[in-house]
């Protein structure tokens, strides 16, 4: 006993100290809101495919399919994107371009900033040129970095997975304007989804061409004119599962819980047997991306949002999968810094995937914790609950979830550890 009381001491010593931090996982966790709905294994999936990435980032042979990952995270994006301008639409006749770009500038840019002010300390504390990273940082800011990473890639090497915010931030930039005037044009039917996939299969052929041309694989794999197909069909899915709400095809309703099992064989095997270790083939921008990553990414969403209870549910609704998944952005942001970092020490890939996937999950937490929490509070409060109107996930073609405005309880590992005694 004389010995144990040491340990129990240290115990709730170690308790008291991490307590408001813990209070502040649980605050934001409590303050998100999810004005669409709110779907757990989207979630999961996007923790989990996220440490993929990390690991592709570390050793592409490690998860050699995790390219595709960045196809579905496109497709995901894309999707969550149009069903908020759907949702304006809805509401008020109009796409409301202030709020949306205010929410999107609340949900990107400060953890960002955090991770680049990081970024920047440490290379003047450990690193003898600063100068060369304030300009990687300039590019990171101007969301160039796509492009930037097309013409000379060493420069921003260090941050160079800042390519696909670029991607995505120049798509929230175009997509809300275009969506504007394709349904002024078309309104929300099926020739609006037709429309959008005129685009992507536009963007399509122009991808084709410059390969044809002999494009090198950069200007193919980062720029937005060259990947932007995945983002338009996104945008198409969120449409289609808006006209086609549940119920109104019994067949089809029934027919999503039997691809669970084929689609999680599928991602498996593309993920660490099929896609060569060197990394995407010229195959990939013929079809690819398209074949292999998209139609599989949209057919794994909708399964996930349209039924429940598979193999899949049961995977990616984990607790931890869920926590994964609320602050995947940040794990996506902090990581390859942390890589490099451990990198300039000589350490072999396995020791920086053991020392840096869990230091980028700590740093996402206290990012999380510390800062997003306070604006994720401010979109929250933008409209007291009791006035904000209730948006179910069936408004969006989803089965029945959490509603907007609802507080999604946190994962039980995570609940255990706020509610513990300190």
């Amino acid at each position: 006993m004389i010995a144990v009381r040491p340990v129990h001491t240290i115990s709730r010593m170690v308790r008291a100290a991490t307590a408001p931090l813990w209070n502040s996982v649980r605050e934001a966790w409590q303050v998100q809101v999810y004005p669409l709905g709110y779907v757990a294994s989207h979630d999961g999936m996007r923790g989990l495919m996220t440490l993929g990435v990390v690991a592709a980032h570390v050793s592409s042979q490690t998860v050699p399919g995790a390219v595709l990952y960045i196809d579905l995270f496109f497709v995901a994006s894309a999707y969550y994107i149009t069903g908020l301008l759907l949702r304006d639409v809805d509401r008020h006749g109009r796409v409301a371009f202030r709020q949306f770009y205010a929410r999107r500038f609340a949900r990107i840019v400060p953890p960002l900033l955090l991770m680049l002010a990081a970024y920047l300390l440490f290379t003047w504390l450990l690193r003898p040129s600063f100068l060369p990273a304030l300009g990687r940082v300039a590019i990171a800011l101007t969301y160039v970095s796509n492009y930037w990473y097309v013409f000379d890639p060493k420069t921003i090497e260090d941050i160079g997975h800042t390519w696909t915010l670029s991607t995505e931030e120049q798509f929230y930039l175009l997509w809300p304007l275009t969506f504007a005037l394709l349904v002024k044009r078309f309104g929300v039917s099926w020739r609006l989804v037709g429309a959008i996939c005129a685009i992507a299969a536009a963007i399509w052929a122009w991808r084709v061409s410059l390969l044809l041309d002999g494009a090198e694989w950069r200007r193919l794999y980062t720029a937005f004119d060259t990947r932007a197909d995945a983002l338009m069909a996104g945008c198409a899915m969120a449409v289609v599962l808006r006209l086609v709400p549940p119920g109104a095809y019994l067949a089809l309703d029934r027919l999503w819980p039997k691809l669970a099992w084929p689609l999680l064989i599928y991602w498996i095997a593309i993920t660490f047997l099929f896609w060569p270790a060197y990394g995407p083939n010229l195959n990939y921008y013929y079809f690819g991306s398209m074949v292999c990553g998209v139609l599989p990414g949209i057919l794994a969403l909708t399964m996930l949002a349209r039924s429940s209870g598979t193999i899949c549910h049961r995977i990616f609704e984990r607790q931890e999968a869920v926590f994964l998944g609320r602050i995947f952005y940040g794990v996506y942001l902090w990581h390859l810094p942390i890589l490099n970092f451990l990198n300039d020490y000589g350490l072999s890939w396995q020791l920086r995937l053991l020392i840096g996937l869990p230091l980028s999950i700590v740093a996402a937490t206290f990012s999380y914790a510390l800062l997003e929490r306070h604006f994720l509070r401010r979109r929250a409060v933008a409209q007291p609950l009791a006035a904000r109107p209730v948006i179910s996930g069936t408004d969006l073609g989803l089965t029945s979830r959490p509603r907007a405005g609802r507080e999604v309880p946190p994962p039980l590992p995570v609940r255990r550890m706020l509610t513990s005694r300190s």
